[in-house]
């Protein structure tokens, strides 16, 4: 059994380094642009570069995430950005964008392609299309469960889960929340995290749960059961935290890192309450085994607190103005952080602290520690960790020391009248280098192998260690220190540009051919909810109607796995004959519809992410006319599997289908409503419906002109009396 890969973030080059010294196998992050963690530091040119030869030269791996969808404006500065990924010798690129995918494989056959979460991708259709396309390796969906993953033919291509971390409560790739409320996309990398503020769940309009975290997911732990998911199959486990601190990454990585070669070991992986409380006081907000390891329900999301929650290290017995005094069940060191949760919530750094009246710092268990600061009433609450100074320091004296070395075996050649010789091996690349002149003088006293082992074997801060050295020597002839240790330099040095040049990139098989369209005349279609709908619609002249309900031309449920003729779909695995490909696709620039068209899709939506504005560069005219986009309607601004409702009925699981014939909605602090449709045939998963309405109606005439003729209404919430009036409104059904 090949050895799973540990994957870690890094949000800059410090990172980087700490994380592959620290255990993982490889890093991976973003640079300045075309990243989904736009708020990140991320990385400039020179630092990915640096990223990549340290990596390399440690026998270590990078991967950039291209991973938003991107604009038909922003192409050329994404070639040149590619171009230089190239050059670099990243190990792998992740990408989100179908035309990236498509570009990539048809301008770029060398570089390796990674499919982000991105794409949701969670079952086999899904793979065996992105394996034909020569991707190697597909980021499932987090909503893909364990027993789903060993169902799955993995000598197709490569699997990579999450293991640890945040998790989004949308399923990946479909969140258009944080878009439609402020107009920051989280498929560019600008989500505001509306899943994290709080809202009210009415049913049938009374409350059912008032101002909570519904949607908050608690972070994704999974290192108790990672036996579970090797045995599965999985290539890569991959840790979030792209914009986590160092202090997180080099814990995490630290503790997977010791879980996984213990299992490789001893088949046995040994967590501690220790290992569990390091891995809580970097981050955590209340741990989950999440959908991959079929967690229940009501375990999933965290509706109370949606910030770092540390670890619980006592409570607070004294206070006045000027003090607090905790009665400690853990301890607390100077430089800590901590937390009272209290109705400010406030956070800070231990400065100074006092025990029995004298300055400490370091305070344990069953101890009473005295901190001046000026505070809020805050008698009986809890103080949590926050921080860790004792982790800090741990870090800045492990980064003292080179960690991950690399076996090396050599041979030394030392003759009278020959120039001396040293070979070394890494095992993949030799390296022979010679001393500058012939040896002509005889030795007083000749040294032992030993002597010049130890001298070839002051590797200092290299990542290279000797474990065996040949010897081939006269034991006569002399050669001074100086050219031993040039020897040693210069060999070390070839070595090591040797190494940071390895390119792990492969040739794929292109199956991508080029195909035309008819044109065809301008049309309207319409999406409905209910079967009134759909009469209203047909009646007022629209003859084809998609619906949310089994019919001969329905939607694909948005999560649902299986591939239907005809129908209209949200993702690749969902991908057959003749298919309709909806806004949900994120089509926002041409190589993305040229790569469906060639996939065979009979009409393609545009995104809601298309902004008038860019039609324009699109330059639709050269596709034909079965490009539409969504002229009015209410889209879906998430997609889940998590049941709030259940959760908040106080149900263990899902599956109780209270949720049929009863109206749910999430309201927020805004008094902006959000319908929930269920769907209790398909896993009780749901869809959460904007508040307002698109309306782009009045545009028609200039779309035309774009190049648009095929226009989607979308009815959810909207009456028969509504509908009639909105398609009698400036629109003359053709």
């Amino acid at each position: 059994m090949e050895r799973v890969e540990l994957l870690a973030p890094a949000k800059d080059l410090e990172t980087v380094k700490l994380a592959i010294e620290a255990g993982a196998d490889a890093v991976y992050l973003g640079g300045k642009q075309f990243s989904a963690r736009f708020f990140a530091t991320n990385l400039t040119e020179e630092d990915l570069k640096e990223a990549v030869i340290f990596a390399h030269q440690r026998g270590k791996k990078i991967y950039v995430t291209v991973n938003t969808i991107i604009y038909q404006s922003e192409w050329d500065a994404l070639s040149s950005y590619l171009d230089y990924l190239l050059d670099i010798k990243v190990d792998a690129v992740i990408v989100q964008d179908l035309g990236v995918l498509y570009y990539l494989r048809t301008n770029y056959p060398t570089l390796t392609v990674h499919v982000s979460t991105q794409v949701n991708i969670y079952n086999q259709r899904g793979l065996d299309i992105l394996a034909m396309l020569g991707v190697k390796r597909v980021v499932l969906a987090r909503e893909t469960s364990i027993d789903e993953i060993k169902n799955m033919n993995h000598s197709v291509i490569e699997l990579e889960t999450f293991v640890h971390g945040a998790l989004c409560f949308c399923a990946s790739g479909n969140c258009l929340m944080s878009y439609s409320i402020g107009n920051r996309s989280g498929n560019r990398g600008r989500c505001a995290q509306p899943c994290r503020k709080t809202y009210t769940l009415t049913e049938n309009h009374k409350p059912l749960a008032r101002e909570q975290a519904l949607m908050s997911m608690k972070d994704l732990c999974t290192i108790e059961e990672l036996d579970k998911l090797i045995e599965a199959g999985i290539t890569s486990f991959k840790i979030e935290g792209r914009m986590k601190s160092p202090q997180y990454v080099f814990t995490i990585v630290q503790a997977y890192r010791k879980a996984i070669d213990d299992y490789y070991t001893r088949k046995l992986i040994h967590i501690t309450s220790d290992d569990l409380n390091k891995m809580k006081v970097v981050y955590n907000r209340e741990f989950t085994k999440g959908f991959i390891l079929n967690e229940k329900n009501a375990l999933l999301t965290n509706v109370h607190h949606v910030n770092h929650q540390g670890i619980k290290i006592g409570n607070i017995i004294r206070w006045n103005p000027k003090s607090i005094e905790i009665q400690l069940f853990k301890s607390l060191a100077q430089h800590d952080a901590i937390r009272i949760e209290n109705e400010d919530d406030i956070g800070f750094e231990i400065q100074k602290m006092f025990v029995n009246g004298k300055e400490k710092t370091l305070a344990t268990a069953g101890e009473i520690v005295k901190i001046p600061i000026t505070i809020n009433r805050c008698l009986g609450k809890d103080v949590l960790k926050t921080k860790s100074a004792e982790i800090t320091t741990e870090i800045k004296n492990f980064m003292l020391k080179e960690h991950v070395k690399i076996p090396l075996k050599g041979a030394f050649y030392l003759k009278w009248g020959d120039l001396a010789k040293l070979e070394i091996t890494d095992g993949k690349h030799t390296v022979c280098v010679f001393t500058t002149e012939k040896l002509t003088n005889l030795a007083n006293n000749p040294q032992t192998d030993e002597f010049y082992f130890n001298v070839f074997n002051k590797l200092g801060n290299t990542p290279f260690y000797f474990t065996d050295i040949k010897f081939v020597n006269d034991y006569k002839t002399f050669i001074s220190i100086k050219d031993l240790n040039q020897l040693r330099r210069d060999a070390v040095m070839q070595l090591l540009e040797k190494r940071s040049k390895i390119s792990l990139n492969h040739d794929a098989p292109l199956l991508i051919k080029e195909i035309t369209y008819s044109k065809l005349p301008t049309t309207f279609e319409a999406i409905v909810h209910t079967k009134e709908q759909y009469e209203i619609c047909k009646k007022n002249g629209i003859e084809t109607i998609y619906t949310d309900y089994p019919s001969p031309l329905m939607v694909a449920s948005r999560l649902s796995k299986k591939s239907i003729p005809n129908a209209m779909i949200h993702n690749l695995g969902q991908f057959t004959k003749n298919n309709v490909v909806s806004p949900y696709f994120n089509v926002v620039n041409q190589k993305a519809i040229q790569f469906l068209k060639n996939m065979g899709a009979k009409k393609i939506y545009l995104s809601y992410e298309v902004e008038l504005s860019m039609l324009k560069d699109l330059n639709l005219a050269k596709f034909a006319t079965n490009i539409g986009i969504p002229i009015y309607g209410k889209m879906d601004v998430m997609t889940f599997k998590h049941c709030i409702i259940a959760k908040a009925k106080g149900y263990e699981n899902k599956n109780c289908h209270t949720c049929i014939n009863n109206h749910y909605e999430l309201e927020d602090a805004y008094n902006n409503k959000f319908a929930i449709f269920t769907n209790p045939m398909e896993g009780c998963t749901s869809r959460l419906i904007d508040s307002k309405i698109r309306n782009l109606t009045s545009h028609i005439d200039d779309l035309e002109k774009r190049g648009i003729h095929l226009f989607l209404f979308t009815f959810t919430t909207e009456t028969v009396e509504e509908i009639e009036a909105i398609l009698n409104q400036n629109i003359k059904i053709k």
